[in-house]
């Protein structure tokens, strides 16, 4: 695993990506029945006809794997977002992202302001949960993902930083449920190009 978070061409570079220790960790992911996922399917079944009175009961496990899958998407969405102006004190961030996974990128993107970079583009995910736990009402949602990072890419006085082509990278996340009920990341990892 790269231990850093590297971004754009060298997308998802050195923020100092916290990386998640066991090798066998998988992620998963979970978004709230009124957060769409980013298929944008928001996990509640109804029924098409207008005589059928009320949707059909969302299991927790399912709830947990949307609304962790939402706040996994939302997570790189804002961090695109906040890169194309360097705005690490986004207060949209906090919104998907708490502890070392918050930290990580807002170091990266401090960094990038400080150094006068921006990114443009966007990250292309595709994640899939992993693991739920406690297995019955999960609390932590694991999150695999195959990340391509090919068109988000930072630039500084409008050059672009490095030619250098990103690509498809492994990533794994934790996702865990708040105090207050929100789903947000609190760790993950990004391998290098190739890795998946």
């Amino acid at each position: 695993m790269v231990d850093g978070y590297v971004h754009g061409s060298n997308s998802w570079r050195r923020a100092g990506l916290v990386l998640i220790g066991l090798a066998a960790l998988t992620l998963t992911a979970c978004s709230s029945n009124s957060s769409p996922t980013p298929g944008g399917a928001t996990g509640v079944t109804t029924s098409s006809s207008p005589s059928s009175a009320s949707p059909s009961p969302v299991s927790p496990v399912d709830s947990a794997r949307q609304q962790a899958t939402a706040a996994y998407a939302g997570m790189w969405r804002q961090m695109a977002k906040a890169g194309e102006t360097g705005d690490w004190q986004s207060p949209e961030l906090a919104k998907y992202a708490t502890g070392d996974a918050l930290g990580v990128i807002n170091r990266s993107l401090y960094t990038d302001n400080l150094n006068g970079v921006v990114t443009k583009g966007a990250p292309k995910t595709n994640p899939q949960v992993s693991k739920v736990d406690p297995q019955d009402n999960p609390t932590t949602v694991m999150i695999s993902d195959c990340g391509d990072d090919s068109g988000w890419l930072k630039y500084k006085n409008g050059q672009l930083v490095n030619d250098t082509p990103g690509g498809r990278r492994s990533i794994t996340a934790e996702v865990k449920k708040q105090q207050d009920g929100t789903w947000r990341v609190t760790r993950f990892a990004v391998e290098g190009v190739g890795s998946c």
